[in-house]
């Protein structure tokens, strides 16, 4: 098999055309959150920014699963597991690990790497002064 081949099986159940958008509403999501997170529940840059990222994954876990049942299962089951830890304040990293692994697991891994490069980013903004462990 050739290297086009192997990057076509790893697209899921997404087209070429799907990039786009997919990237398009990580972004939106970010901004759309981080506007209401500022305005509309008055929160601090810190907390605003964390919204955001949650909008943002909210979005990536969505866009992954669009209209198949069994990721969206899987979804449904990581966040469950995010909600069901220790101290009772979920973090977004572990979330957004799952859903990248379910991405992957899926056979969209190419998608996976796309969103990336704009969801990074998206990720280091958010969590900007924050303490990691």
């Amino acid at each position: 098999m050739d290297l086009k081949g192997v990057i076509a099986d790893h697209m899921g159940h997404f087209s070429v055309y799907d990039i786009p958008d997919l990237l398009l509403v990580l972004v939106a999501a970010l901004v759309l959150g981080y506007i209401t997170a500022i305005w509309g529940s008055r929160s601090s840059g810190v907390e605003a920014r964390r919204s955001a990222l949650w909008a943002s994954a909210a979005a990536l876990a969505a866009g992954l699963v669009r209209s198949q049942l069994p990721l969206a299962t899987l979804v449904l089951a990581a966040a469950v597991l995010i909600g069901k830890r220790g101290d009772g304040r979920p973090e977004p990293d572990l979330l957004i690990m799952l859903l990248i692994g379910i991405g992957c697991g899926s056979g969209a891994a190419v998608i996976v790497a796309c969103a990336l490069l704009v969801f990074i980013p998206i990720m280091r903004w958010a969590l900007a002064g924050t303490q990691r462990k």
